[in-house]
């Protein structure tokens, strides 16, 4: 996991480094930073900008004494929306119950907004942290470094808000809500994952939007902007029919979800985004098993894959496709079993490469979980939430 510093001779903006949304626009000369991002690592560590580095090291981690007061959050580099939104659920949580008098969160990237909004900590950071403002903790607490099930998150995915809180010994908060059992008119499908061992099929998807239309359900298509599926599903689908929406940033689609009146997800940003204003909903999971993503609380139904080959039994955890010997796949393609891939192999070179290169290949041939999946078992489910 990077956790650096680094200290500049002069000012440097932070649109150099390619982040646009951000605490801050400004990096200052001769002030020690510190941050998590690996692009940030590898531009300071190239050549053509090095003259400009005063210094910059690799930071170890220290495990803290939670009876400290002043916690400083640190989230795990390189994170994606849904899983800054479960550690947000559970500092909510945890800030709720007032054991810290000073609670702060770092390293949140492009989440900082809308974990402010909702979490409302004394204090938080994007990407970089100045030495004076770390100094105001008495301690970081780096969660994945403290809490020993949310190590291998990439290969093995655990509820991230239950083990945080599990550590702490605090119960899950929604906030009360009057759910009202309105005739639900629009479905909204939100079905792009930034994985193809996460995004629902095509084909599945085609076989839900006709069931809705024939039973005179609006449709909304939620796809991304820069994402190779987005523009699979433009061209697969008929246009005329589903509204097609693509919000331009993460505000957007955040203002989009609290309007929604039932949606149904993978496991994705949207799912996560919805469970902040708890809305109701289907999730069809295929690599992970929606224990991992959904609690007591949440009023979203579920449905996972129950594929099942020699190598590998849905859910076995992955997030994502990795890289074994140079050739990209997950534990059924690569006909591999899960012990053999993560106690044989270097565990740090299974992300390492352009995995999304493959991405295409899996969107159009894809993994036995996400293929295998049953339009008449989501069926029964729709009949059972939509009436």
């Amino acid at each position: 996991m990077p956790f650096f510093s680094f200290i500049l001779k002069e000012n440097y903006q932070l649109s150099s480094f390619g982040i646009l949304e951000s605490n801050s626009r400004v990096l200052k000369k001769k002030t020690k930073y510190y941050s998590k991002s690996t692009i940030v690592w590898k531009k300071l560590n190239k050549k053509n900008i090095y003259f400009k580095i005063d210094s910059l090291k690799s930071e170890q981690n220290i495990k803290i004494n939670t009876s400290i007061k002043k916690i400083l959050f640190c989230l795990p580099p390189n994170l994606g929306v849904g899983d800054a939104i479960e550690y947000g659920l559970a500092i909510r949580a945890i800030k709720r119950k007032k054991i810290f008098s000073k609670i702060g969160i770092a390293f949140c990237s492009r989440s900082h907004k809308i974990l402010k909004k909702f979490v409302n900590p004394n204090d938080i950071y994007s990407d970089f942290i100045t030495e004076d403002q770390m100094n105001l903790y008495e301690g970081l607490f780096h969660f994945t470094f403290e809490i020993e099930s949310l190590k291998m998150q990439k290969y093995e995915r655990k509820n991230i808000e239950d083990s945080v809180l599990k550590f702490f010994n605090i119960p899950s908060y929604r906030p009360k809500k009057n759910i009202q059992n309105k005739k639900v008119s629009t479905v909204s499908i939100f079905p792009i994952a930034n994985s193809p061992i996460r995004t629902l099929s095509i084909y599945l998807v085609n076989d839900i939007i006709h069931y809705l239309l024939k039973r005179n359900f609006k449709i909304d298509l939620i796809i991304g902007n820069d994402q190779l599926a987005s523009h699979k599903y433009i061209e697969y689908f008929n246009l005329t029919n589903i509204n097609i929406i693509r919000p331009k940033n993460l505000d957007k689609l955040n203002n989009y979800i609290k309007k929604i009146e039932f949606g149904i997800f993978c496991d994705s940003g949207p799912l996560h985004l919805s469970k902040i204003y708890q809305k109701k909903g289907l999730l069809i999971s295929t690599s992970v098993n929606s224990k991992e993503i959904l609690n007591h609380k949440d009023i979203i139904e579920s449905y996972n894959s129950k594929f099942k080959s020699q190598y590998c039994e849905s859910p076995c955890g992955l997030t994502n496709i990795i890289n074994l010997n140079n050739v990209h796949g997950c534990y059924y393609t690569l006909k591999k079993k899960n012990d053999d891939v993560l106690k044989a192999y270097n565990i740090h070179l299974l992300n390492r490469g352009n995995l999304k290169k493959s991405y295409k290949n899996f969107i159009d041939n894809p993994v036995g979980c996400v293929e295998s999946i049953k339009f008449e078992n989501i069926r029964m489910l729709l009949v059972k939430l939509l009436g």
